[in-house]
């Protein structure tokens, strides 16, 4: 796992002794982690399909097998509720996880807390948080095979309405003013100003703008904290 960043992030986000639902799990890496180091003596991993839940399965021997059970299924469906459950959605797209979220809300809020882990949209997915009361714990960049993964750590309870800067950017990288979020700002801000000055020049696409301008703000707010810390 040492080649796994995200996954490392995604596990040192997790409480020993909880019930853990891996959804999607595909391999199963991160279920026989937790189940090697002791971390939880009771996991579910799940995904749609049979294929990749059988590769898991060939990797499990005598001890892992009391620990790890499997079941193919989509998002939270036919799952039971339980105490000290908690689950992880990665792997996917934002819009993929609300989806889940929102096809058993009422399951997602009696979870302990979820660890989720996107690489696009993840502004809609903090967005949605919000809109439907869950706080956000942790929220911060991993970065693994030359990608950025957003990981948050959330609980249903009301949280602090997120600004526009932690809406894209997630909050715990901007307090910590971290070297992670400052190369990917200066990523973002010359990809998205390529990006209206080839709209500008095309299309003149007002809604496409109206996106583009909001995150520029968004990376002008995190420069202007930073200033004011410094």
């Amino acid at each position: 796992m040492n080649d796994k960043k995200r996954l490392m992030d995604i596990i040192n986000l997790i409480d020993k002794g909880k019930n853990v639902i891996d959804i999607g799990t595909d391999h199963g890496l991160v279920p026989l982690y937790l189940a090697k180091n002791g971390i939880s003596e009771d996991i579910l991993a799940t995904d749609i399909s049979e294929k990749s839940l059988e590769k898991l399965k060939l990797a499990l021997d005598e001890d892992t097998k009391e620990i790890i059970r499997t079941k193919v299924t989509d998002g939270f469906k036919n799952i039971k509720k339980a105490n000290n459950q908690i689950a992880i959605i990665a792997g996917m797209g934002a819009n993929t996880i609300m989806d889940i979220i929102k096809d058993s809300l009422d399951f997602a809020r009696n979870l302990d807390y979820m660890i989720l882990a996107s690489n696009i949209n993840t502004e809609k997915l903090r967005i949605f948080l919000s809109e439907n009361d869950f706080e956000i714990i942790n929220d911060f960049l991993s970065y693994e095979n030359d990608k950025y993964y957003d990981i948050i750590k959330t609980s249903y309870k009301k949280g602090k309405k997120l600004n526009l800067a932690e809406t894209y950017y997630g909050k715990d990288d901007i307090k910590n003013k971290s070297k992670l979020l400052q190369e990917k700002l200066g990523i973002d801000y010359k990809k998205n100003m390529a990006f209206k000055k080839d709209i500008l020049e095309k299309s003149q696409d007002k809604n496409a703008l109206l996106r583009i301008d909001e995150r520029l703000k968004a990376i002008e707010e995190i420069e202007n904290i930073w200033k004011l810390e410094s």
